[in-house]
């Protein structure tokens, strides 16, 4: 029989040859997936030979990621700001960066996580956003929309996994929001068909089209969703979006035709420009 070790190995070349992005940690995963334990304690575990039931497992895992299956999908979740989020083919997977947008959010803008805010989330997709933001602030009252039903099918079992109080309503973008928010979020569709062509099998086949694509070189959701906040925003309130490459610099230049006061760029892990926030005048500024 073959040991952890062997088969890590194995599978890591395997990944390799294949083209996976990160084919070590992806090989951790996927068998402390098939024997059920912490990634860490496959480093304990590395004379342990495997039986043939528990290797024909793992051999069913390692084809589906070789064939570019996307590892959030074979693992059934993504871990997201305090969340766990289920993750299917119905909506975006959570990303890396989604994530470091709702840091931006509470500790530049809403640090106090018992305030009574009200959020809206645009374009939720599985959820990820307004679940964490929910587990974030608990007696904030967070509304989420998207157009997709499969998406809010998916982010309403993300909520009820979670335990998270999140109002769920079918809308393309504020056609059936409220108004009076302290924050409103989103990471809309931004990239072009180009893009998206260009980008890894795990994303261009995967993911849902129209949760990547936008018009008028991936600005127009961004233009819809930043003309239309402002009067939905409580003044001195917040609009915080992700955006694409170059995108960020152009909507803090509409800003003052949007109806904002103020606007910030962050960037990402990477350094690049992929956050802008927004203040509604008040007593808040960015």
């Amino acid at each position: 029989m073959q040991t952890v070790l062997e088969i890590l190995s194995k599978t890591e070349a395997f990944f390799a040859q294949k083209g996976v992005p990160s084919p070590k940690t992806d090989a951790q995963l996927l068998l402390a997936h098939a024997l059920e334990c912490k990634r860490l304690e496959l480093f304990l575990r590395f004379d342990e030979p495997l039986s043939e039931e528990r290797l024909a497992k793992v051999r069913e895992l390692v084809r589906r990621r070789g064939r570019r299956e996307p590892l959030q999908h074979i693992l059934g979740s993504q871990e997201f700001f305090g969340a766990s989020i289920k993750c299917d083919a119905r909506a975006l997977i959570p990303r890396p960066e989604t994530e470091e947008l709702c840091e931006i959010i509470s500790e530049k803008f809403f640090p106090d996580c018992g305030a009574p805010l009200e959020i809206l989330d645009l374009g939720t997709g599985g959820g990820a956003i307004a679940v964490s933001l929910a587990l974030r602030y608990p007696n904030a009252r967070v509304e989420a929309v998207d157009k997709s039903a499969d998406a809010l099918a998916l982010a309403r079992e993300n909520a009820a996994l979670n335990g998270a109080r999140v109002e769920f309503a079918e809308s393309d973008w504020f056609e059936r929001a409220g108004e009076g928010y302290d924050l409103i979020v989103s990471n809309p569709p931004y990239l072009t068909e180009e893009e998206v062509a260009a980008a890894e099998p795990e994303v261009r086949a995967h993911d849902p089209i129209c949760a990547l694509v936008s018009p008028d070189g991936g600005m127009a959701d961004l233009k819809k969703i930043l003309f239309g906040a402002a009067d939905r925003l409580k003044p001195g309130g917040i609009l915080a979006l992700e955006c694409g490459l170059g995108h960020a610099e152009k909507l803090a230049e509409m800003r003052a035709d949007a109806g904002f006061a103020g606007a910030e760029i962050f960037r990402d892990a990477s350094r690049r420009a992929r956050f802008a926030a927004f203040a509604k005048g008040g007593n808040r500024a960015v």
